[in-house]
């Protein structure tokens, strides 16, 4: 055994990043009062932040509350997309888990899994 083979064998290959999906996805599950996509343009790190809301409700069935807000510069408007019931988070969760699975890594935790659920339970009351 060579030396480089031998060094790849104890590194395994890295993870693959994290997706931008992924991190769209974590950041509406952290926003069930609302979120715009400019909201993930700028804080999920992303170069866009269009479809994310639509796919999670194609993909599995559900429809966010659409609040329509003027554009500051007074043309046009945006939407800020919300939602309002722990199912909806729990399914964002199942759409995130999926892409962990993907990328090789565990799904989430009990532990995690309430922690990512907490914003939506405050929101309720709960």
């Amino acid at each position: 055994m060579n030396a480089v083979s031998g060094n790849q064998a104890a590194n395994p290959a890295p993870k693959k990043p994290q997706p931008k999906t992924e991190r769209a996805n974590l950041y509406i599950l952290a926003h069930p009062e609302g979120a715009t996509e400019l909201d993930i343009l700028r804080n999920a790190g992303l170069s866009s932040g269009r479809n994310y809301f639509t796919d999670l409700e194609r993909d599995y069935g559900f429809t966010f509350t659409r609040e329509k807000i003027p554009n500051s510069d007074g043309i046009g408007a945006h939407f800020k997309y919300s939602y309002s019931s722990l199912e909806i988070a729990e399914i964002i969760i199942k759409a995130i888990n999926k892409s962990r699975i993907h990328r090789k890594l565990a799904e989430f935790t009990p532990e995690q899994t309430a922690e990512l659920l907490k914003p939506i339970k405050r929101l309720l009351g709960k």
